[in-house]
């Protein structure tokens, strides 16, 4: 189920980055709050976003080689700050940070009635991230373009590869992006990256939107606690949230 939510009905936010930002209402626990933005900011929000990064953020901005690269990292970090500081109740540059073992951020600043779980996920000029209550979820947002074959042997486990040999060429460059995002948001929600291969999950892929695995690890019943929903994207995208519980939908925020 899909259901959509307008920031305008929420407290306007005030302009000034220093003082405290208006709270967002918190995603119920049957819900995950999914923001989608674009990357290519103009100069005064490009401004505003580096404001409010840390020391830190901005150190890894400037070591991007191409200045695309670096202003989109910008776009997406100071956007995803001033998104959590308006749940938390306090100025962007307050929201605080930390990373797990295998690199996955969590934010450090956490509310008292509940607990933030964010996800955050970036594609050429796009950016998509998934707030959630006290539930690890993870998504992943791919732009359609030309791939090798070779790849899905890479990506794809055998049972998948020879569905995916069976398509007509036409429609495997979008049934791989939707798969691979599928793959990567699971993957994220677990908070191991690559410690699991891709092929740890392995999907029906006749079936389009949302899912749930076949497989975890060659285990169906731990694939049947698994939910996998789809992002209403562009047509040169896919996207998908993903999460190990089984009561819960998307909330599309704006």
């Amino acid at each position: 189920m899909l259901i959509e939510w307008n920031q305008s009905t929420a407290t306007p936010v005030e302009s000034k980055l220093s003082m405290p930002l208006p709270l967002l209402p918190p995603p119920t626990p049957h819900d995950v709050h999914v923001w989608q933005w674009s990357l290519d900011a103009d100069e005064d929000d490009f401004e505003r976003n580096w404001q409010v990064l840390s020391g830190e953020e901005r150190g890894r901005a400037d070591k991007f080689r191409f200045e695309r690269h670096r202003r989109r990292f910008v776009a997406a970090r100071g956007r995803l700050r001033q998104i959590l500081a308006n749940y938390l109740a306090v100025s962007p540059q307050a929201v605080g940070f930390g990373y797990g073992a295998e690199g996955k951020p969590f934010c450090t600043t956490q509310p008292s009635e509940w607990r933030i779980c964010f996800n955050l996920s970036h594609s050429e000029n796009t950016a998509a991230l998934a707030v959630a209550n006290d539930c690890e979820i993870g998504i992943d947002i791919e732009h359609i373009r030309p791939i090798e074959d070779s790849i899905a042997l890479q990506v794809f486990s055998p049972a998948e590869h020879t569905q995916f040999e069976a398509l007509p060429a036409g429609v495997r460059q979008g049934v791989f992006f939707e798969n691979w995002a599928r793959k990567e948001a699971c993957l994220k929600a677990l908070g191991t990256g690559f410690a699991h291969p891709p092929t740890h999950f392995e999907f029906d892929l006749a079936i389009r939107g949302d899912t749930a695995p076949r497989f975890v690890g060659g285990d169906p019943d731990e694939a049947k606690c698994w939910r996998i929903h789809a992002l209403r994207s562009a047509m040169n995208r896919t996207g998908s949230v993903a999460a190990r519980r089984l009561d819960w939908s998307i909330v599309e925020m704006a």
